[in-house]
């Protein structure tokens, strides 16, 4: 079974080079994450590992993803809630 990947650790990993890739991740991570199933935690900290204009273009709905996962994810990011 997976673990759940370190919230805190994730934090630091949240912290990417601009300030709009900052927002999307931590408004994830601060409203989503502790009530995420695992897999879905592993999907935000496998999101976290690429590069930031892969990422940007995920989190920003430029490229869509086929995975299940990420694009809950992204969803949650772009949610009012």
């Amino acid at each position: 079974m997976a673990r759940s990947p370190n919230p805190a650790k994730l934090r630091w990993r949240c912290r990417r080079g601009t300030k709009e890739l900052d927002m999307l991740t931590l408004r994830y991570l601060d409203s989503h994450y502790e009530h995420a199933k695992v897999d879905e935690q592993c999907a935000f900290a496998a999101l976290l590992e690429m590069q930031d204009p892969e990422l940007y273009n995920i989190l920003s709905r430029e490229v869509a993803t086929d995975d299940k996962l990420i694009h809950s994810i992204v969803e949650k990011i772009h949610s009012k809630q």
